[in-house]
């Protein structure tokens, strides 16, 4: 059978450098064939972000049962469901997603009150860390009220202790807010803006990135790895996110170990500084900034040369976000645009991805929400010691 699957790269706006993304019409994924689910899985991972269209009456099970056909070695749990994942290890995620009943592990994502009864969870309004809870200079109400707005915190989708993270991750829009176009601020002395439609996700393509580097420092990070602290979205403690929703603002301070939930060693991974595409080979350099306790950097190949250890957390921050500036410019932002009904998919391992407030005013965002966490870890170039 020859699968009737469409797909439609993005146009790339004049002047972006943003040069991923497409589109998917022609499948219904409630009924989903082994060829279209093979087209479908080609386009992510060649895309990176891939808009699936027209999915008004998709069943969150189907939704999740989609996810887990991508890892199927995986365990059947959301994401952030697993045994690691309690009210006391969320931090500065918020409060524990809410898993639609019967779905397997699809929750509800958004802002605002869902209802007297979304797909059987009862009267729950949802609600999210926003820029506001996560920068170091939040925006003011009336700047808010007014459609200025940010990125909240460019990330990937992972609990990181105790489970790997997601490959792929799945949004379906259920309801949009409605509201002016909103401006997106740097506040970095650029004089940066970007201008958005509200309730929309923004996408960073890290393989991009990884190209940006020199020769150099694409040797280096080739052979690095990183480490996150356990619990580590308890132990980033008071520290912030700068004002782009990239990389960390200095001052604040992370939690010291003996002070987080009970931990063990065995389920701090340690991760590969670049992750290679499964299917395309690309190499992205993917690190989550936040939660970084060690960079071990080596300057030879193939597992040779010698191994510095860094574990001063102003030296980290400041290699990183050197790094990362190079990528976080308008031109290099995909802002895909999706509306209800439709479900956008996302290579987890190659893009980093955010939210963007807007006002309250505008009304409800609900987004059905899938991933799971990963059976495998990342590859990397080399083998992570």
């Amino acid at each position: 059978m020859t699968s009737k699957v469409i797909v439609t790269p993005v146009p790339v706006p004049v002047g972006s450098n943003a040069k991923f993304g497409a589109t998917v019409t022609g499948v219904d994924l409630n009924h989903l064939s082994n060829e279209d689910f093979d087209v479908i899985r080609q386009a992510i991972y060649t895309h990176k972000v891939v808009i699936v269209k027209d999915q008004h009456d998709l069943l969150p099970v189907k939704q999740f049962d989609f996810v887990y056909r991508l890892d199927p070695d995986a365990e059947e749990v959301h994401g952030f469901a697993t045994e690691d994942v309690t009210d006391e290890t969320t931090g500065v995620l918020g409060p524990a997603f809410k898993v639609i009943p019967g779905s397997k592990g699809v929750t509800v994502v958004g802002q605002g009150y869902q209802g007297d009864d979304h797909y059987g969870l009862k009267g729950i309004t949802a609600g999210s860390t926003t820029h506001v809870d996560a920068h170091a200079e939040p925006l003011s109400p009336a700047e808010m009220a007014s459609g200025q707005t940010r990125f909240g915190a460019f990330h990937f989708d992972g609990v990181i202790y105790g489970a790997y993270p997601s490959r792929v991750t799945t949004l379906r829009c259920v309801k949009a807010p409605r509201g002016p176009d909103l401006t997106v601020r740097w506040d970095d002395d650029s004089g940066r803006t970007m201008t958005v439609k509200p309730g929309l996700t923004a996408f960073i393509d890290s393989a991009q990135l990884y190209d940006m580097l020199t020769k150099e420092e694409r040797i280096v990070v080739d052979n690095s790895r990183w480490e996150p602290a356990p619990h580590p979205y308890v132990w980033t403690g008071s520290r912030k996110i700068r004002n782009c929703g990239l990389g960390m603002a200095p001052g604040g301070e992370t939690v010291t170990l003996d002070k987080l939930p009970a931990w063990t060693e065995e389920k701090v991974y340690q991760f590969p500084m670049v992750w290679v595409n499964p299917v395309t080979g690309e190499r992205s350099f993917q690190i989550l900034p936040d939660v970084v306790r060690k960079l071990y950097l080596r300057t030879g190949t193939g597992g040779e040369g010698k191994e510095h250890v860094v574990e001063d957390g102003e030296e980290i921050r400041t290699w990183l976000n050197d790094i990362i500036d190079r990528i976080c410019t308008p031109e290099n932002i995909l802002i895909p645009v999706y509306e209800e009904g439709d479900v956008v998919m996302f290579n987890n391992w190659e893009v980093m991805h955010s939210s963007i407030d807007y006002p309250l005013s505008y009304g409800t965002r609900t987004m059905h929400q899938c991933h799971i966490p990963s059976s495998t870890l990342p590859v990397g170039p080399v083998a992570v010691a």
